[in-house]
């Protein structure tokens, strides 16, 4: 029989066997499987180590926790044609992909019937955790659990960061090339949406806002500039009315389909959960432990190289977990992991277009086309004579804005002004979507050791996992900017028309941007400096090979060393492509 624990995920789990006892025992079971390349974690970064990979015919074996939805591996639910026809059906779907990570306990005001059972402690199940402290949570922050990662229902925001918000770890030159390779493997472009009527109205009045702005700015300050949004998607064809949003199918390409020839280099486990990465004594990994959850089975993977993506908190916790159960400590041998934690403040609010914008659109439709071009004019015309009884001039394909002005010196924070799905965007039912615009303020905020998460070798979470820990605050900057983010967010808005009741300005729940990063933050080594000393700041190097061990990477936005604004994606698809790349140096299979 294998090795089965029933009692994963309790607090007070009692002695486990050791890794030889587990590995042994595993072995003479037949439950051994053996790869060139083990990834953890289906998200678009475990796609792109795979891509990489496997297009050099190296073997390689993907697991995730998650359940396969789609009949593609990792398919975007956003990809329907029913949802894209009315984007609020897609709240739902982002509410019951997202699983708290860390809930405070809270005393339980229910009235029972006094024969029932009673407690003067609070519950510790679904999540709650004892050591959490309001105050120091990120309240929203939350883990996907499902193949694709959040990919699976992310906005496909994918900018490139500005130059003040990334790290030093790559030279200009090298960042052009990582960053042009994402964009390739992401389908990054910015412009899907630009023969759209409401894109290019929102785009045109943000952009007379921004120029009486720079107006007032003068000198030789950096001016704002209002471009269409990069997002990862595309138009099966020009005249579709239907965007198919990038996920880590996209990026997968052929090996996302289940019938691909390439499968023999590639196998995919849904519901496989990896419960430990053993760290021997001679600075490798010598094996994993991961279980088959459906049917409650354990199973040794061993590999020449091990890659962890599962998202920045679970990632963190995955090697937290090896650490705990390879006799390792943490203070000790990685003091930065979870340490200078970051997480962007986010700021939003809905508004409904002006009166005068929708009238200039009925009236002048001509105003919004280019020079020679009169496609604008004739899709409005065209809608108003098909549709007369539409009080609107918009037509009902008319895909919606995507517009944003990105970071700058003067204005350090990422701006999104489109229209998505989330669960704190829902409008009244009886007001036309076409009207509505969202705008999304996201700001950064600084590198600081005493932001982190730290992992309880003890309590564990609903998944056997160790339970992670928030404590996160704000600086006074970070306070301060958030403040001027907010204003200028204000001020953008009412270029566009007024305020959706319930939709007013506001900021939102620390960790709402689901942007961590730094938890297991890369750096350089300096001349001079030691192992002991670069792990003092970081626990990985820019490929995301994790310091003092040779066949260990880790991939994800927790790399990332810097506060962003941006979203941080494409810039951690960026070391994902150089950790794909170190590896094959290492295998053999370099160009």
């Amino acid at each position: 029989m294998p090795l089965n624990n029933p009692n994963r995920g309790a607090p007070g789990d009692g002695v486990l066997p050791s890794w030889n006892e587990r590995k042994e025992v595993l072995q003479k079971l037949g439950m051994e499987k053996k790869t060139d390349v083990l990834i953890v974690g289906s998200g678009p970064i475990g796609a792109v180590y795979a891509r990489k990979l496997v297009d050099k015919g190296v073997k390689v074996m993907m697991i995730d926790m998650g359940e396969q939805r789609s009949k593609r591996i990792g398919e975007h639910h956003k990809n329907s044609v029913a949802v894209q026809k009315d984007i609020s059906l897609f709240t739902n779907v982002i509410r019951g992909g997202l699983s708290p990570l860390s809930v405070p306990v809270s005393e339980s005001n229910l009235h029972l019937d006094p024969i029932s059972w009673k407690s003067d402690k609070p519950f510790v199940l679904n999540g709650q955790n004892p050591n959490q402290q309001r105050r120091y949570n990120l309240e929203a922050s939350a883990a996907t659990r499902t193949v694709g990662g959040m990919s699976s229902h992310w906005t496909c925001c994918t900018p490139r960061q500005h130059p003040l918000e990334r790290s030093k770890l790559f030279e200009e030159g090298e960042w052009e090339r990582l960053y042009k390779e994402a964009e390739g493997l992401f389908e990054t472009n910015g412009a899907v949406f630009d023969d759209s009527v409401r894109h290019r109205l929102v785009k045109r009045s943000v952009t007379g806002a921004i120029a009486a702005e720079n107006l007032k700015m003068g000198g030789p300050k950096e001016k704002r500039t209002v471009k269409s949004m990069p997002l990862a998607c595309k138009r099966p064809h020009e005249r579709s009315p239907y965007i198919e949003w990038s996920c880590t199918a996209t990026i997968l390409g052929d090996l996302a389909d289940p019938d691909s020839k390439k499968n023999d280099l590639f196998d995919m486990k849904s519901e496989w959960q990896c419960d430990m990465l053993h760290i021997n004594l001679d600075e490798n990994v010598d094996g994993a432990i991961v279980k088959d959850l459906v049917k409650n089975e354990e199973w040794l993977v061993t590999a020449k190289n091990y890659v962890v993506c599962a998202g920045a908190i679970l990632t963190a916790g995955i090697m937290a977990q090896s650490l705990f159960k390879s006799g390792i400590l943490i203070e000790t041998h990685y003091p930065a992991l979870g340490k200078y934690l970051t997480e962007q403040t986010m700021t939003f609010c809905q508004v409904a277009l002006k009166q005068d914008l929708v009238d200039e659109v009925r009236d002048h439709p001509e105003n919004l086309d280019t020079a020679g071009s009169h496609v604008i004019e004739k899709a409005v015309n065209e809608h108003m004579i098909k549709h007369k009884d539409d009080p609107l001039p918009f037509p009902f394909s008319d895909f919606d804005p995507q517009v944003y002005i990105p970071f700058s010196k003067e204005c350090p924070w990422h701006t999104q002004i489109h229209r998505d799905a989330f669960g704190y965007g829902e409008i009244p039912a009886d007001l036309d979507q076409r009207l509505v615009v969202d705008l999304r303020w996201f700001g950064y905020t600084s590198e600081n050791p005493e932001n982190k998460v730290t992992f309880d070798e003890k309590r564990r979470d609903g998944f056997g996992m160790p339970q992670p820990t928030f404590h996160f605050t704000l600086s006074k900057e970070d306070g301060e900017r958030a403040h001027r983010m907010m204003q200028d967010m204000v001020n953008i808005s009412s270029s566009l028309g007024g305020f959706i009741p319930g939709s007013e300005p506001r900021y939102l729940a620390p960790g709402l941007a689901l942007h961590i990063c730094g938890t297991y933050r890369a750096g350089k080594m300096e001349k001079g400096q030691t192992l002991k000393d670069v792990r003092k700041t970081s626990v990985v190097d820019r490929s995301g090979r994790v310091w003092g061990l040779n066949n260990l990477y880790l991939g994800g936005c927790g790399i990332i060393p810097k506060g962003g604004a941006a979203n941080p994606t494409l810039t951690a698809a960026c070391h994902a492509i150089e950790g794909a790349e170190q590896i094959l140096c290492e295998l053999g299979k370099a160009k």
